[in-house]
């Protein structure tokens, strides 16, 4: 063959020994498994992040409408408080003559018309 100009591979010759392949194929499948725990670790880790950064965008929405309610409330409760002072000041104290007045008559559900 040599002379026809084939030239003979000593690999195909070698030796075979099932179990060195075998644990070759096994290490080779731990590195793949090794490989892809980390990336989903990886993956895991970046997905829990986005979560907790959502959660905390949440919480200061939440504070900042919670705070922007509270004001408007407190504002809404002064102006109530001045219209009550301001309707107090307005309403005449009835005097004793007139609350004597009032206490002999009786009232005349006609006596408007």
């Amino acid at each position: 063959l040599l002379s026809m100009g084939h030239v003979q591979d000593n690999n195909v010759f070698r030796e075979f020994n099932p179990l060195v392949q075998l644990e070759e194929e096994r290490r080779a499948h731990e590195a793949k498994m090794q490989k892809m725990e980390a990336e989903m670790t990886a993956v895991f880790q970046q997905k829990v992040h986005e979560k907790e950064a959502k959660l905390k965008q949440s919480e200061e929405e939440l504070y900042a409408r919670h705070k922007e309610m509270k004001t408007v409330l407190e504002k809404q409760r002064g102006e109530l408080e001045e219209k009550k002072k301001r309707a107090e000041a307005n309403v005449r104290p009835v005097t004793p003559m007139e609350q004597h007045a009032t206490k002999g008559k009786k009232k005349n559900i006609f006596s408007g018309f």
